[in-house]
Parts: C-alpha cells; sequence; structure tokens
C-alpha cells in the first residue's frame, strides 16, 4: 500500500480557458513529440503553487487546510505576459502579484508542517543545489517558492529539449483568466496533475 505520495497544489483555470490551453497542448504533441498531453480527464491543466510530498494519511488534514484558505481568499485574475520555453517545457507565464504570492506563502507555511520528506525529483536536485534553490529545498522541499516562484501553467513537454517556434502560436494575453478554484492532485511524470484528490471554491 503506499504510504505516501508526490501532490502539486494549484490554481485551476476556468473551463473556457482550460479547454484552450487542452487545445494547444494538442496541436503541439500532433506537431512535436511531446511527453504528455493535456486534457480534461488528465492530465489537467494548472497553475502550480506547492510542490511537497505528503503522507496519505494526511490529505485530509491537507484539504481542511486548503478548503480554509480557499474560503478566505479572493478569485485571482491573472495575466499571461510571454512563453516561457526550458528543459523541453513550454509554459505560459504569468505575472507574479503580491495576492499571488501572499497566497503561495499562506499554503507553503501551513502545509509545510505535514509535510513528508521530499519527493525524489527534488532529492535528485539537492545534489547540486545552491543559494536560494538549496534553502528552499532545504526549508520547504521545493524550489520556486518566494522570489523563485515563476507563476505559469505548462502547456506540453517535448522529448526533443530544444525551444520551438512560437512565432505563429496564439498571443500570450490569450491565456488570461480568473482563477476561481484550489486544487489538490497527485502528480505523475513532467509535473502532471493525474488525479484529483479534490478542489475547493475561492471566495466571490
Amino acid at each position: 500500500m503506499v504510504q505516501s505520495t508526490p501532490c502539486d497544489i494549484v490554481l485551476l483555470p476556468p473551463d473556457e480557458l482550460a479547454k484552450k490551453t487542452i487545445a494547444l497542448s494538442k496541436q503541439l504533441a500532433e506537431q512535436y513529440k511531446a511527453l504528455f498531453q493535456l486534457d480534461q480527464k488528465g492530465p489537467f491543466p494548472h497553475a502550480s503553487l506547492y510542490m511537497v510530498q505528503l503522507k496519505v494519511a494526511d490529505l485530509e488534514k491537507a484539504q481542511e487546510i486548503l478548503a480554509r484558505i480557499a474560503a478566505s481568499t479572493p478569485q485571482l485574475s491573472l495575466l499571461a505576459t510571454d512563453y516561457y520555453q526550458s528543459q523541453g517545457y513550454i509554459d505560459a507565464e504569468y505575472v507574479r502579484t503580491d495576492l499571488l504570492g501572499r497566497l503561495q506563502m499562506a499554503i507553503v507555511e501551513s502545509i509545510n508542517p505535514i509535510r513528508d520528506g521530499m519527493r525524489e525529483r527534488d532529492k535528485a536536485r539537492m545534489l547540486e543545489a545552491t543559494g536560494k534553490v538549496r534553502e528552499n529545498l532545504e526549508m520547504y522541499g521545493y524550489r520556486g517558492i518566494g522570489e523563485l516562484f515563476r507563476p505559469h501553467m505548462t502547456i506540453a513537454r517535448f522529448a526533443e529539449r530544444t525551444p520551438i517556434d512560437i512565432s505563429k502560436l496564439p498571443e500570450p494575453t490569450g491565456f488570461n483568466g480568473t482563477f476561481t478554484k484550489l486544487g489538490l492532485f497527485e502528480m505523475g511524470n513532467n509535473g502532471t496533475c493525474i488525479r484529483e484528490i479534490a478542489t475547493f471554491e475561492f471566495n466571490k
């Protein structure tokens, strides 16, 4: 029996934006050799806030924490500014607002006490990590926190890790949207969200 699982605490896009992201993911998967393709049944479109290893026995506690945070958080309007490419990933990159930063830290500070060590991927990163990356990994088990937080929604990841030509892609602003839900998901490979554990509505 699985005792611990890698999880992703995420922002979920509105339905129209999710469908648009899935459509572009499918298009790119047909043009390039993609390692995954987003879908309405998973892997799910999302914007990560905290990737964290949790004991299965603590998932209920995590849900209680996230429900409480979501209930006191307004819906978030995210503005996409560009495409970002690295290691074969292509992301729609969002502006890191104060509200978004505060939400991330509220989640991290509340969930970190029940964190079950570190995800395997981050254990490997620790071998070479220095500076703020290492500090975040040691303290939170995840590097992309605080000043290293880069809000984005991943569209695809390609086996060939060289950047693709983005000149014919839709304008990044097409990924603007009001995100109304917080989600807790089981993680798969390549940072994908493969199974919904729970979702929580933000305060309207």
